[in-house]
């Protein structure tokens, strides 16, 4: 067994574990390490980092367990009467065009656009930093605005969250950043919005995953990616209470803004001239 491919599953899976719980984009955070220390290009990156989401998908399915099983449980009334105004109908609705509108940009962004995204060193760790400049503005915006009341959920919502998730398919867009951040636009209450976001996220990353193991033809089925999965599935259970809590409290727009400009430095210093091109 290699010891620095070993090496690099448990820091990713490490690093996948504790990210995705916090608005800071977890695929901004490892693409930055695949792209400055293993020389994969922006796209091999997103593509890892997407991957590595099955560890937090099982973690996520986990914690909201509960949810699941009554959403589940709820389903032949909801066939039997979709219109009928109770609490997991609404949701179920909620979550399905959600689903539909993250599918609608977020295919199309995962088959062709990430495929045009060769950046390699300074220019595709600049690139990641000005999505993260965007999701830190967007989250100080949406936390001065947080809305007293709980709203009801609409088909309206659900498409503006969903199209915003699809987005985050790209790295330095979080996806939780930009989904919580639209819900409290959108006047819901933070506990509200994070377990929104995230039990959207079942459904989209499911999707995200079948369609990268069609694009990459089954090529991350390694010892190695399997490994780095199970880390961030034990760290992702180890950390998303307690991290949650930080997310729904703490506002993390500064920090993305911050990592955003640090990322910007080392292409400011290449196009000044002081270092070669990376």
């Amino acid at each position: 067994m290699d010891i620095s491919q070993l090496i690099q599953s448990i820091v990713l899976g490490i690093i996948q574990g504790i990210t995705e719980w916090l608005p800071v984009s977890s695929k901004a955070m490892m693409s930055v390490i695949l792209v400055s220390f293993y020389n994969m290009n922006l796209t091999e990156a997103v593509y890892y980092a997407i991957w590595l989401h099955i560890g937090s998908l099982f973690a996520v399915a986990l914690f909201y367990r509960g949810d699941i099983l009554k959403l589940l449980r709820n389903v032949p009334t909801y066939v039997r009467d979709v219109r009928h105004p109770s609490g997991y109908n609404r949701l179920t609705t909620f979550l399905i065009v959600a689903t539909f509108a993250t599918a609608l940009v977020g295919a199309p962004l995962l088959v062709f656009g990430l495929t045009k995204l060769q950046l390699t060193g300074s220019y595709a760790i600049a690139f990641i930093g000005a999505l993260l400049i965007g999701t830190g503005l967007l989250q100080l915006h949406a936390r001065q605005r947080v809305g007293k009341r709980n709203r009801s959920l609409s088909s309206i919502d659900a498409i503006i969250v969903g199209m915003l998730q699809g987005v985050a398919i790209l790295p330095g867009f979080s996806r939780s950043g930009l989904t919580v951040s639209a819900l409290l636009l959108r006047r819901y209450s933070a506990q509200d919005a994070l377990n929104l976001s995230f039990l959207m996220y079942i459904p989209a990353v499911i999707g995200a995953e079948i369609g990268l193991t069609v694009i990459k033809s089954g090529s991350y089925f390694t010892v190695y990616a399997l490994i780095a999965i199970v880390i961030a599935f034990f760290f992702s259970l180890l950390t998303i209470s307690t991290l949650l809590r930080m997310a729904e409290r703490i506002n993390f727009g500064y920090f993305c803004i911050l990592i955003g400009c640090l990322a910007l430095v080392p292409l400011l210093i290449t196009l000044s001239g002081v270092l070669p091109g990376v």
